[in-house]
């Protein structure tokens, strides 16, 4: 297995990150450039193209490796989760029990709505990304046409679940993410540029090709919906058809252009350093928002101080605080042990470490 680092990858990390921190607090101008879904989305695909992409190299001791990429994510999950839970009992007399429902092989999904952490469905869905490679994904040599069978379906999929108002299930469920995550399997291979040559080039490409489809869609009806917009300009199922085919547009198109740019800029340790306290972050920034946000409006009644302030808090703060815990409590030791127990209990999964 090849394991040199790929500066990409931290950087697809540390900058998905901030556009889902970002994406919760700042609104437009910025949401008219990833219509009909919201830039923090972009944060979203790129850790799920990322997924395949590590994924993609691995075809043996699955359940190994799946046990060990669920691990961290449960472990902090159900710890957030727990420490969310104390706090709303004694503050709102309520325990958010729907944070808890990724947890439990991620039911989380197939309700028509979030879990009271607005973060924390991502688990459920990642749980079932892990699950379904670690049975059958891992099996599958993924080409260009494997591709494009995973991009109609996906389509498909979305569109019957956008046209029955089912959004968020839309949103959430395996199926909406599954081009990305082949897609990463289908590039595990690719590693950095060795040179900086053509990143202008890349950079401006990019950025011509958001302010175009921003006024592409500024010029057609956009309904203000949530989690994806609504393109407004046909009948109902021609509309959630043309609105699910603009969705996997914007995915592929931002998450091609993503790993073109970040593939020839070095990640050094700033970069790297968000990029390995992601997991904390993506799922206890809300929280530590509806904490501080009163707080911050002590200082800043409204405006982009506000926004600002809180931004820094949410991705700087909340990222020095993962720092910290992670040296206070050895996860990866608790995983090891976890393991061991597993296995003794089920020792036929022995063989797979």
């Amino acid at each position: 297995m090849n394991k040199v680092r790929c500066d990409f990858v931290d950087w697809m990390k540390a900058v998905g990150m901030f556009l889902i921190v970002f994406g919760h607090f700042i609104g437009d101008p910025f949401n008219q450039f990833t219509q009909p879904i919201y830039p923090k989305q972009l944060g979203v695909a790129m850790f799920v193209f990322i997924m395949g992409w590590g994924l993609g190299k691995l075809n043996k001791d699955t359940l190994y490796v799946g046990y060990n990429r669920l691990f961290p994510m449960f472990f902090w999950g159900i710890l957030i989760a727990v420490f969310i839970s104390f706090i709303s009992f004694f503050v709102i007399n309520d325990i958010s029990e729907s944070n808890y429902a990724p947890f439990v092989f991620g039911i989380n999904v197939i309700f028509n709505f979030f879990p009271a952490n607005p973060t924390t469905w991502f688990i459920g869905t990642y749980f079932h990304i892990i699950l379904l490679w670690a049975l059958l994904l891992y099996r599958i040599q993924v080409t260009p046409i494997v591709l494009c069978l995973s991009l109609v379906f996906e389509i498909l999929i979305r569109y019957h679940f956008i046209s029955q108002g089912s959004t968020f299930i839309a949103y959430m469920t395996l199926p909406n993410w599954i081009t990305l995550f082949f897609l990463g399997m289908y590039m595990c291979q690719r590693q950095d540029q060795k040179g900086s040559n053509g990143l202008l080039m890349r950079v401006v490409a990019w950025g011509v090709f958001l302010t175009l489809w921003a006024i592409l869609l500024n010029n057609i009806n956009v309904t203000q919906r949530f989690p994806f917009k609504n393109i407004d300009v046909a009948s109902h199922n021609l509309n959630a058809l043309y609105t699910s085919l603009a969705v996997s547009f914007v995915y592929l198109c931002n998450t091609l252009f993503s790993i073109t740019v970040f593939s020839r800029i070095k990640a050094g340790r700033i970069v790297r350093f968000f990029s390995r306290n992601t997991i904390i972050v993506f799922i206890g920034h809300m929280p530590l928002y509806f904490v501080i946000e009163p707080g911050v409006n002590l200082i800043f009644d409204s405006g982009w101080q506000k926004k600002l302030c809180i931004i820094l808090i949410m991705y700087i703060g909340l990222s020095w605080v993962s720092e910290l815990l992670h040296k206070w409590i050895k996860v990866d030791q608790i995983k090891k042990w976890g393991w061991e127990k597993i296995t003794q209990l089920m020792p036929q999964l022995a063989k797979s470490q």
